[in-house]
């Protein structure tokens, strides 16, 4: 092949681009009734089209024979320059690379000259999100005014990093992840093209593994066919090729580790561990293949159907599979940022190790009446520390709410000072269900927190932390209201008192006024 897939099989019209029909139908008929607009603003994930469609579009709008539906002819001098990329109209400007004022500058002098060959000069800025806060400025002004035969395309898989002075300027069209089924029928369409065979199987791991984008499909199917490593047909792949060739570990390690982390086999979750060191496993990539497991797993498990394959999943509840989830998202992220993967693999062990010091013990907690045994299991060390595990949380435990409140009061902070003290001063008590219950001194501070706002703030706070959703329930209990640290009352009741005869027109007498009870517990514990 002369060409890697993605770019041999690129889209040349809009009918050839798959999934976007929502997009192309509106783009063709603007096209069609020279209705364009000055700004396009295409959002979606990698891999679904947006600058394929941008170069579609940049042919169609400048093509010296279009067709009737809006399509370009993809035959006259202006298509054929521009899919072999030398068209001079079409400007594509990398943003992640030429993202600072000065670039943005000398384009803004570049678009006051006329078009070469085509009608339209297309501006296509790829990953428009890396722009400088200056360099939007910048082109703010361009979009704003542009020249006549000026056709500005932003492509992002970020829409929320744009100002919303740009977004309100441009037309946006949202890309969509392919479906499986999609994805599927692109791979045939260009095995049977190559006139390659793949076990059926096999197809399915680089469907599952393109996760929707187009771009990784093909480019996942590249590295196949020019890579194999057992076949002597070069024609005939194999599911386990592709396997060994993605990288893609064997079932039976994700089934062992799994079952011996459920179990709280210490011993033999070790040793499923130094197995994939042994290996070589890439522990990335075993994350990734562990969790689209643990996904399907749950999927079958709300829709009833059979568990297949994965045989750690038999009689698992659906707490259990997040929880599962929750621990390899986490290490998934840490092993990003470590240079010792397999120790954070081992971490893991403690975390479902059955430990013989826990023993079930509610009953001092039920008599202090620190904490509400309803919803809750009390796992009480013999070193008197306290762990308390939510039963039914929807995957959110009250023990880690307990560890990491100051962390989210500290995430609340720098958006609502003022709510960042009140949740300092209160105490998360128990779960039920997706309700996280906190206590509170003083009716004010729930009132303030009750807040539709608040209560968003506070939300978004422990998604970010927590990585989970959940609603606020707030109670007042006075028995947790912080001791005042001095009191004026209490000090001005102790001064001893020196009289002093003065004038009986002088005399006034002093009396110290209340405070209220709103002021009191803004200030209570300073």
């Amino acid at each position: 092949m002369s060409n890697v897939l993605y770019r041999k099989y690129r889209a040349q019209n809009f009918d050839e681009l798959v999934g976007q029909d929502h997009i192309t139908k509106i783009l063709k008929n603007a096209i069609k009734g020279d209705q364009l607009s000055h700004a396009y603003l295409f959002v979606g994930s990698r891999g679904t089209g947006k600058t394929t469609t941008a170069r579609v579009l940049a042919k169609a709008v400048n093509c010296l024979k279009p067709k009737k539906d809006g399509n370009p002819c993809n035959k006259c001098e202006v298509c054929l320059s521009v899919s072999n990329g030398t068209f001079l109209d079409l400007v594509e400007i990398d943003a992640a690379s030429n993202r600072g004022i000065d670039q943005i500058r000398e384009l803004k002098e570049r678009i006051e000259f006329s078009p070469v060959k085509g009608k339209y000069k297309i501006y296509i800025i790829d990953e428009v999100h890396m722009l400088t806060n200056e360099a939007f400025n910048a082109l703010l002004k361009t979009l704003e005014e542009p020249p006549e035969h000026i056709i500005f395309i932003l492509a992002t898989t970020d829409a929320h990093k744009l100002p919303p002075t740009i977004l309100s300027r441009c037309q946006r069209y949202d890309f969509r992840l392919g479906t499986e089924k999609e994805i599927r029928d692109t791979l045939l369409m260009v095995l049977k093209n190559e006139n390659i065979n793949i076990e059926e199987k096999g197809l399915e791991i680089l469907v599952r593994n393109a996760r929707g984008s187009y771009r990784d499909a093909l480019s996942l199917l590249d590295v196949v066919i020019n890579a194999q490593i057992r076949s002597e047909n070069a024609k005939e792949i194999t599911e386990d090729e592709v396997k060994s060739i993605l990288g893609i570990p064997e079932m039976y390690l994700v089934n062992a580790l799994l079952e011996s982390l459920l179990r709280g086999d210490s011993k033999k979750s070790l040793e499923c561990i130094s197995e994939l060191e042994i290996k070589g496993i890439n522990l990335t990539q075993f994350t990734s293949f562990t969790l689209e497991v643990l996904r399907e797993v749950l999927v079958s498990k709300i829709s009833g159907e059979s568990d297949g394959e994965y045989t750690f999943a038999k009689d698992l509840k659906q707490r259990d599979i997040l929880n599962l989830i929750k621990e390899f998202l986490n290490v998934e992220r840490d092993l990003k940022n470590s240079t010792n993967q397999i120790l954070i693999y081992q971490m893991l062990i403690p975390t479902f190790s059955k430990d013989e010091n826990f023993v079930k013990d509610t009953t001092k907690l039920k008599e202090k009446g620190d904490i509400d045994t309803k919803n809750t299991t009390i796992l009480q060390k013999k070193s008197e520390t306290v762990e308390v595990v939510c039963s039914d949380g929807g995957g959110i435990e009250i023990v880690e709410v307990g560890r990491n409140w100051e962390k989210i009061a500290n995430g609340v902070k720098p958006k609502n000072a003022t709510l960042f003290a009140f949740l300092g001063a209160s105490k998360p008590v128990s779960v039920d269900g997706d309700v996280l219950n906190i206590e509170v001194p003083f009716k004010f501070y729930k009132d303030q927190i009750d807040s539709p706002v608040s209560r968003e703030l506070i939300s978004g706070v422990i998604f970010e932390v927590l990585g989970v959703h959940c609603r606020l329930k707030c109670n007042v209990n006075e028995g947790v209201r912080p001791r005042l640290q001095s009191s004026a009352d209490v000090v001005l009741k102790n001064v001893p008192v020196i009289e002093k005869k003065q004038p009986k027109e002088e005399k006034k007498s002093f009396t110290p006024r209340k405070v209220a009870s709103e002021v009191e517990a803004i200030f209570a514990g300073m």
